[in-house]
């Protein structure tokens, strides 16, 4: 499988993945750095897809924003800076992460889980 990752002009990292391997990526990556504060809400959030995506549609935002911990951000152990619930015909997650957060880290994480071709992208203006 392919999975493309788009490095913005901040240098954040854009992944967009169903619903149930952006569950593995962040428990493969929780495995690597440990437990966050952070890390756990964002896995809540996507369990929880249904009742967050209905909350986010109400509210008229397009992402959420799981909470950090300011002292987990000294310690560079937030992850995940925001988080888009999609649904087409499947329940789709954009994760955004943290810049600081490695590339190679997600590659890594995206090739345990099953993605064989993992591409990067810089966006350009």
């Amino acid at each position: 499988m392919q999975v493309k990752i788009n490095i913005d002009f901040t240098g954040s990292a854009h992944v967009v993945l169903k619903k149930e391997d952006a569950l593995s990526l962040l428990d493969k990556i929780s495995e690597s750095i440990g437990e966050s504060r952070n890390l756990s809400e964002s896995l809540r959030i996507i369990r929880n897809f249904d009742e967050y995506y209905r909350l986010s549609r109400k509210k008229f935002e397009e992402y959420l924003f799981p909470p950090k911990d300011p002292a987990e951000s000294l310690r560079g152990l937030v992850v995940v800076q925001k988080i888009r619930l999609m649904k087409n015909k499947e329940d789709l997650v954009e994760l955004v992460f943290d810049r600081r957060v490695e590339t190679n880290l997600i590659v890594e994480a995206l090739k345990k889980i099953g993605f064989d071709e993992v591409v990067v992208e810089k966006q350009s203006f």
